[in-house]
């Protein structure tokens, strides 16, 4: 009898993907014209179901492919801008559109760089396409001062301030110098209070419960240490729970960011380690005033 090779899971999703970005990557500009005119359409009639979210997956595909290759219609571009400042945009929507946005050609940013948005969730998706496709200091500046207003403001029950954080330190990572003494001494503080007044009670989490029954709210519990043994005097990133509170995460990122916060910034706040030459975090592209 023929003998049948065995073929992998791994690669025949491997080959698949393949074959798709293949696809994406060979599309004619009149072919993709027409499907950025009908993703319009869609969004133009706020149809947010799951065919315009299969197109716009779709066209995020297409863009990630040729990186940068790729323009979007003026009208597209102003439909998915408006998309992804919208607070009332799904979270789901608001991702699509900020992945698409980071893959095109460089576009205007002045759209993107307005005050009215003020909710966390939304500056992070924003701030994710700025510093994707930011050109100039200015730019930076001008995120890093509306993302140290949203920590400053209380925001809405539903949302969390907890997304900004990874932001944050991306900016430190391109562009130290953007925050100034008055912003350094801001953060700083903020840090000290995520690192030592975080819970040490767990969060509420859902359990999945069973055949016959819904999920429950499962009463929060303590934090224990990694012996088990309750969590009596702080909460560190050796503590362990089920479910996690928004002060403990924010704990939590604090603590992965000070190493770099402390190459960056020295304690008088003057913005840099090496007396005023360079500073020293890794991948930082824009040099401070001598």
């Amino acid at each position: 009898p023929a003998r049948v090779a065995a073929v992998k899971p791994s690669s025949m999703y491997a080959s698949g993907s393949e074959s798709l970005i293949k696809q994406a990557r060979e599309i004619q500009e009149e072919e993709l014209h027409k499907f950025c005119v009908r993703i319009s359409k869609l969004l133009v009639n706020q149809d947010y179901g799951n065919e315009t979210v299969d197109s716009l997956q779709r066209l995020y595909l297409i863009f990630s492919a040729t990186k940068y290759g790729r323009i979007l219609p003026p009208d597209l571009l102003k439909k998915l801008q408006s998309l992804l400042c919208s607070p009332h945009s799904s979270e789901q929507l608001q991702a699509l559109a900020s992945a698409i946005l980071r893959e095109t050609l460089y576009f205007g940013l002045h759209s993107l760089c307005s005050e009215e948005v003020q909710d966390s969730r939304t500056v992070s998706y924003v701030s994710a396409v700025i510093l994707a496709q930011v050109r100039v200091k200015d730019e930076v500046s001008a995120l890093v001062h509306r993302l140290l207003k949203c920590l400053e403001s209380r925001q809405p029950e539903a949302q969390s301030t907890r997304h900004l954080l990874p932001v944050l330190s991306k900016i430190i990572s391109l562009s130290p110098e953007s925050l100034t003494e008055d912003h350094i001494n801001l953060v700083s503080r903020k840090l000290v209070d995520w690192l030592r007044y975080a819970s040490i009670q767990q969060g509420v989490s859902m359990s999945s419960g069973g055949f016959f029954t819904g999920p429950r709210t499962r009463q929060p519990g303590p934090i224990t240490e990694v012996d088990g043994t309750v969590a009596a005097d702080f909460f560190t990133v050796l503590c362990v729970g089920h479910s996690y509170t928004d002060d403990q995460w924010m704990n939590l990122y604090a603590f992965s960011m000070i190493r770099k916060w402390l190459l960056c910034y020295d304690t008088e706040g003057s913005g840099n380690a090496d007396s005023g030459n360079v500073c020293r975090c890794e991948g930082c592209f824009l040099r401070t005033k001598v």
